[in-house]
Parts: C-alpha cells; structure tokens; sequence
C-alpha cells in the first residue's frame, strides 16, 4: 500500500520542519491555535487546511487567506487542490515541498558488484579460467612472505573474532535481566469521538429558544439556534476543527463526575407547568454512549460545568459568543461601537491610525447586529460610515505608497524610512496585507541605510 506522502518547509522561519497530515487533517496559519504556527508575518491567522484524500493521498485548501496559497506556481481559489509527491508551495514568505516515499534501503545508491572476482592470498592454486592463455605465476616471488605465515596471520584474526563474539554472549543480559521498556502510550479506541449532540430547549407560551450543537467524527462542527418569536434570532454555522480542538471536546467530556451521571433527571421545578426547560448532551465513542437528559430539574453540578464547557467552546470557535446578551443588549453594544467609530473619523487628520481605527469600529458595531433580525435602522447607516472609511484609507494610503516610491527611486533613504513609518501608521493591523508589505521595505530601507553609515 502506497504511503501517503509528508510535507517538508524548505525555506522560511521553520525551515527543515517535517509534518505529516493526520486524519484530523492539518490547520497552518499564524495564529497559536494552528496545528503548525509559523511566525511568518504574511501568513494569515488561520491560512491553509491539509487534509487525507483517498487512500494515500493529500489536498490543500486556502482558509480565504490575505496573500493566498500557491502551488507549483499557481493560485488556489476557493476549490481545494490535490498534492502529489514533487508539488512545490508558498504561503506567506514559507515554502513547503509535497515529499514522496523514498526507495527502500536496499536500493539507495547501489553499485553493481562484478560476479567472479576472487582474491588471491596466495595460500592455493590459481584458478584456471583466470590462468587460460596466460603464464602460470609463480608461486611466490623470490623475497615475498611465506604461504604459510600468511596462513598464521589469518588463523590468528579468526580466533580473535571467535573470541569476541563468545564474550558477547557471556556477558549479554537473561530475559530475565533485560530492561523493561514502557510501550508508547497510543490513543485508546473508546477514547474517540464518533459524534457529540449537545440540545438545549426553553420554551413557554410566548417563546421557544433552540440550541443544537453537533460534533462529528470528522471534526465538523455545527451550531445552529433560533429564538422565535422571542428576538427573531436565528444562527447555523459550521467549521472544521484542528486535531487540538477535538482533544479540548474530549478533555471537557472527561471531566470528573460525567461518566457516573444517571442517564435521566427529570421534574416539575418550573413555575409555569406549560413551560419546558431541557437540556441534553449525548456522546458517542468506539465502544460506549453517554447520554443524559435534564429536564425541569436543577442540573447536577458535573452536567453543567460540561454543558457550560460545551458552550463556551462553540462560541470561541465560531466566532458567535454574542448569543449570550439579549437583542436590547446587543444594540447598545453596537450604538456603543458606532460613536466611537464617528468620534475617530472626525479625528483622521489628528493621528495617522484613527481612520484605520474608525473602519474597527464600524465593523464591530456591525458584528453586534449579526445575529438580530430584522435588523434596526442604524444598521445601515453603519454600513454605509464603515464604506466612507475603507474609501477613504484606500486613497490615502495609495497616496502615500506614491511619496514611497518617489523617495525610493531618488535613492533619498531617510525621507523614504519616514513615509514609509506613516504608512505603516495608516494600516497598523498586523493581519493586513499592505501593512506587511510596508514593514517589509521599511526594514530593507533602514538596512541600505545602516550600509550606507558603514554599519554590517
């Protein structure tokens, strides 16, 4: 069975780093919370995804980064790309090879060895075909050593060779006396996920609120929730998980005290006999189901530390904790946001960040209302300050990449180490594409700098 090649970062800040894609597949990006964290800094976050294909085969998909994902040459779009062995990629200023498997051993550089070669030791007689049409050699020559010292010589080698190899089986240890060597620790079978289902239903006579979160075995997770008529709130998203993010799901289901939960705890505890308040967590692995229901009831302290996990969880990973505030809650939260985007519009001309500080504003003002419908009237409004905002640091900043190139091209150094700092200025979020760019001419124009002062 053909064995599933590995990747290997020939250049970059990890270069000579060899990794292979499990069956969780392989997240890279900047970002900590990546399989593989190169701190290249025209890296994205979150910037590719390596996954299994087939049987012995891998893809590569681009996580919609900033500088994208390039294969032999080529950028990936939104479609996922198959790697062969011999495929060259770039992501960021790292370049990863696609390694194939290598010839067994046996095969790597072998030379072809000449069948019927003998040596002569002069201790019998010459061969006959080595002898056909040739004069029969002389025995020895007149002042050479005698067949049978060479005889000695050799029986001597032999016996101490034989001596050795008695000794090392004298002195090597019984079974008894051998060193226990501890197994490596592999993952159990039962200790895998197969699929997780997490529900949570409150519900009267006015309002009924769903949550559902799903986990399956691989790695998909999904969220979706409403809240009708209640706040009209509605969310179904989905995301796949990096192997260490399926660990921490089941390091919150091992918790102490889970596992001897009853299967149910049901009551009456509600005021309202109509009303329903349930909750549901249900764990499937190789060899064993979990599943507790509570239902109008108080929580057992196990359950509700693993459901609160749970959620927490989710919302980091999807980007949605926001579900906890209330829909009045979240619009102050974004009336909130707003002001200070319009207080750092009016101050653009007062320090170089602001305009890229007001953009923030606006997006997060409009991130609060993600999840109300319908949406308030100031929704729009701050869609439309948040376009105002981008227009205007696109024109600024090409403006100012102008004065960088003219100082640049006249070789004056110092004016081009100052248009370049405002620039950096003007777009100073790290993730940005054309802030990496402008650090990065900044540092070689301080560098011809340092050269042109004599420095090393």
């Amino acid at each position: 069975m053909a064995k599933r090649p590995e990747l290997l970062i020939t250049s970059g800040p990890m270069a000579g780093t060899r990794f292979e894609v499990g069956a969780g597949g392989v997240r890279l990006g900047r970002s900590s919370s990546n399989d593989v964290c190169i701190p290249d800094e025209e890296l994205s976050r979150n910037h590719c995804l390596f996954e299994q294909s087939g049987e012995a085969g891998i893809r590569v998909t681009d996580l919609a980064s900033a500088n994208g994902t390039f294969v032999n040459g080529e950028q990936l779009g939104s479609d996922s790309r198959e790697l062969v062995a011999g495929d060259a990629m770039e992501v960021g200023s790292t370049a990863i090879s696609v390694v194939g498997e290598e010839p067994p051993p046996a095969q790597r550089h072998a030379t072809p060895v000449a069948r019927g070669a003998s040596i002569d030791l002069g201790l019998g007689k010459v061969p006959a075909a080595a002898s056909q049409g040739k004069a029969r050699p002389s025995a020895r020559k007149p002042d050479g050593p005698p067949r049978a010292m060479l005889a000695n010589v050799l029986w001597i080698v032999a016996a101490l060779i034989v001596a050795v190899a008695i000794a090392v089986v004298l002195c090597a240890p019984r079974d008894s006396e051998k060193p226990v060597v501890a197994p490596v620790a592999e993952e159990k079978p039962e200790k895998k996920l197969i699929s997780l289902c997490y529900e949570k239903i409150e519900a009267d006579a006015s309002r009924v609120f769903s949550y559902r979160m799903d986990v399956d075995k691989s790695g998909v997770l999904h969220v979706a929730f409403d809240d009708v008529p209640g706040e009209n709130r509605h969310v179904d998203k989905k995301a796949k998980l990096s192997e260490k993010a399926m660990k921490r799901i089941l390091e919150v289901l091992d918790r102490p005290g889970f596992a001897a939960l009853d299967d149910e705890y049901t009551g009456s505890s509600v005021e309202d006999e109509n009303a329903l308040k349930s909750f549901r967590i249900r764990v499937v692995r190789w060899n064993s189901i979990k599943d507790v229901l509570v239902e109008n009831t108080q929580e057992p302290d196990a359950f509700r530390e693993v459901r609160e996990a749970l959620e927490a969880f989710s919302r980091n990973e999807l980007g949605i904790w926001a579900v906890q505030y209330s829909k009045e809650k979240l619009i102050e939260l974004s009336e909130e946001s707003a002001k200070v985007g319009d207080t750092k519009w009016e101050d653009r001309e007062v320090e170089y960040g602001n305009l890229s500080a007001s953009i923030k504003a606006y997006k997060d003002a409009l991130f609060y209302l993600e999840t109300i419908n319908p949406k308030p009237e100031s929704f729009t409004t701050v869609k439309e300050r948040l376009a105002r905002s981008e227009a205007e640091l696109k024109q600024r900043y090409e403006d100012q990449r102008f004065l960088v190139d003219k100082a640049i091209n006249l070789g004056d150094w110092e004016v081009a180490q100052s248009e370049l700092k405002i620039l950096c200025e003007l777009v100073p979020e790290r993730d940005d594409p054309r802030h990496a760019e402008a650090n990065a001419r900044l540092v070689d124009v301080e560098n011809r700098m340092k050269k042109a002062r004599g420095g090393k």
